[in-house]
Order: structure tokens, then C-alpha cells, then sequence
């Protein structure tokens, strides 16, 4: 488990490797149902031109001339003359047939009757055939086609077969194709094959790469991106244009950068408002405490003792002069002194002429 969370695939990686698959899965399934397709239609093709032409040719065979031939000297014959002169001729007029051949069932048996071989491999009447498929002796009763090519002493082959006309199940017609000229078409199909599987998988490599490089590259630029937003570099816009949705995607890298560098201006902005605004409190911080100060220190020097005279009412201030209690208190706190007379020192003072101008000694306001 540590071993595979350890191991980590670069995303660029794992698409070339996810699309290379893919193209080739698709490409392969693709090539290999046409090719399938075709060997199969080939196949078709040749198995329904056997049949057919098995089928046309038992038409002309007369079973009658043949129930005289039974052994290799009935060779001589007339009829078996003019019936082996026929097959080799249909032979030659075809180069893809390499043999035509008459069989008769004895029995338990399959003997030939007629070879259209002119070798000296040439199989003679009566002579018995023992790689006998089911295709042959489905051949005796109705026409038929091997489904795969058939090997025998002669070589290899694919035949079809056909029950001769009024043979009543005991003789049948049979055509072998030479396997060379079905294996050449088969190889072709084979080459075209490989050659298709070839080139999609060469185009799978270069599009799963193009594809891949161009993805990985977008991914990586954002995550520059990422890191420069990460550094704070906001202003740097990112100008690449990839005609689909990372377009959007860079759009909106721009707009969060763009947002992200009008935030920090506003913060900027706000923490300098912050700074004067906290310079400015202790400014006037300082102001009050310098105020304050001053205010405690006219406070100290008002309480306590203080040396008055009993007389004249003058104060003694700290550098031993005395001084009127007006200069006195103005010098030490803010307040002023407005002078004027209490009813008491104004009749003493100016008493006989307030009662001259009242008649009432006592009316001294």
C-alpha cells in the first residue's frame, strides 16, 4: 500500500497511455471485424463458386457410362476417355481448379472413378480414398463445401461437391481449388490487415501525443500560474489561447488574479487608513496625557497645605514670594477672576451712601 501511494503517474502520462488503449482498442476492434468480415466473405465466395460449379457440373456427367468402370483397366475405355477428356478440359479452362475428380460409394467405401490428375499420381478407378471428410459425403446426397481447407496426399486444397444427376446417392462430382491461390488472397487479406493495424496504431501514437503534450502543457501553465498567485504576483495575466473550455478556465485564472490584486490594493489601502488613523490616536493620546498632566499637576500644587495669610489673604507660591490668591490660582489652573463686592463689605465700604440714596441704612444690596 506505502509502495503504491509512493508511485505517482504525471497526468500527462496517464492520457497519452489512456488514449493510445483506447485508439488501439477501437482501431483493433475495427480492423479485426473487417478482417474477420473479409476472410469471411472470401471464403463465402469461393465455398458458393465450388458449390455451384460442382452442382453445374454433375449436370453433365452421365452415371450410366460410368457403372461400367470398376477397375484400373477399364481405363482404356471409351467412355472413360471421353469422360476424363471432359474434366481436363473444364480444368484447364479454369487455372484456379487443380483437380476434378468422380467418386462412387461401394459400400462402406469412397472409390474414385474418374481423376482428372495427368501425372503420374493420377488415381485410377477403384482406387479407395480414405481422408474422407463430412462435407464429402454430405457431397453424395446434395451439394456441399468443405469449411475449411482439407490436406491429403495430394496437397492442400478447399473442394466442393455435388451428387451426379440420377446417381441415387452413390456418385458425386468433387472440385478441389488449389490452396496457393486461396492462401495468396488470404495472405493479402493477412498484409492489408496488418498494414491497417499498423498504421492505427502509428496514428493512435501520434494522436494520443498531441493530445496529451497539449492537455499537460495547459495544466502546467496553470499551475504556474497557481504558484505565481500563490507569491502574490497578481498583475502577471495569462495570455494563451486554447479554442475550448481551458479558455474559460484561463479566463477565470485572469478575473481571480485581477480580483485577488484589486483586493490587496483595497487592503493596502485600508491598513494605511489603520496606520495614520492609530498614528493620529496616538498623537492625541499624547495630547490628553500632556493635557491630563498638566491638569494633575495645577491639582497637586491646589491640595495639600497652602501657606496663606491670615491678613491680607496672600498665598506663599513655591519659590517664597507671596502672591494674591487671584494670581495665584490663575497662574496654577485655568480659571479667571471677575471682581465685584458681597453685600457685607459693601455696607462696610459704602455703606452711608447707599442708606443716602435709599434712606435705609439696612438696604444695602
Amino acid at each position: 500500500m506505502m509502495l503504491i501511494q509512493k508511485i505517482r503517474f504525471r497526468y500527462g502520462n496517464k492520457l497519452f497511455w489512456s488514449h493510445l488503449v483506447a485508439v488501439f482498442l477501437v482501431s483493433g476492434s475495427v480492423g479485426t471485424f473487417f478482417y474477420v468480415k473479409a476472410m469471411g466473405n472470401l471464403m463465402h465466395s469461393l465455398q458458393s463458386r465450388l458449390q455451384n460449379s460442382a452442382a453445374l457440373l454433375s449436370q453433365s456427367i452421365d452415371v450410366r457410362e460410368l457403372e461400367a468402370i470398376r477397375t484400373p483397366a477399364d481405363a482404356t475405355r471409351d467412355t472413360y476417355q471421353s469422360n476424363i477428356a471432359k474434366l481436363r478440359r473444364i480444368r484447364r479452362a479454369n487455372p484456379d481448379i487443380a483437380f476434378l475428380y468422380v467418386m462412387r460409394k461401394d459400400d462402406n467405401r469412397v472409390v474414385f472413378v474418374l481423376d482428372s490428375d495427368e501425372t503420374e499420381q493420377q488415381a485410377l478407378p477403384s482406387r479407395e480414398y480414405t481422408e474422407m471428410t463430412a462435407s464429402m459425403l454430405t457431397g453424395f446426397h446434395s451439394p456441399s463445401v468443405d469449411d475449411k481447407l482439407s490436406r491429403d496426399e495430394w496437397g492442400v486444397f478447399l473442394s466442393g461437391y455435388a451428387p451426379l444427376f440420377n446417381g441415387e446417392g452413390r456418385y458425386l462430382v468433387g472440385i478441389d481449388m488449389r490452396a496457393d491461390e486461396v492462401d495468396n488472397k488470404l495472405a493479402q487479406l493477412r498484409l492489408t490487415g496488418m498494414v491497417s493495424l499498423l498504421a492505427a496504431i502509428l496514428l493512435a501514437l501520434l494522436f494520443s501525443r498531441f493530445l496529451s503534450r497539449g492537455l499537460a502543457r495547459r495544466i502546467e501553465l496553470l499551475v504556474w500560474r497557481c504558484r505565481q498567485i500563490a507569491r502574490g504576483q497578481f498583475e502577471t495575466g495569462t495570455e494563451v489561447r486554447t479554442f475550448d473550455e481551458f479558455d474559460n478556465l484561463i479566463e477565470e485564472f485572469n478575473t481571480m488574479s485581477a480580483e485577488l490584486e484589486r483586493a490587496r490594493g483595497d487592503m493596502d489601502k485600508t491598513m494605511q487608513e489603520l496606520s495614520d488613523a492609530r498614528n493620529n490616536l496616538e498623537k492625541h493620546v499624547q495630547e490628553r496625557t500632556r493635557d491630563l498632566q498638566k491638569a494633575l499637576d495645577k491639582v497637586n500644587v491646589l491640595s495639600g497645605l497652602l501657606p496663606i495669610c491670615s491678613s491680607c489673604k496672600k498665598i506663599r507660591n513655591d519659590q517664597g514670594y507671596w502672591q494674591q490668591v487671584e494670581h495665584f490660582v490663575e497662574s496654577h489652573t485655568d480659571a479667571r477672576f471677575t471682581h465685584g463686592l458681597c453685600p457685607a463689605c459693601a455696607l462696610n465700604l459704602y455703606g452711608h451712601i447707599v442708606s443716602e440714596e435709599t434712606g435705609d441704612p439696612s438696604d444695602v444690596s
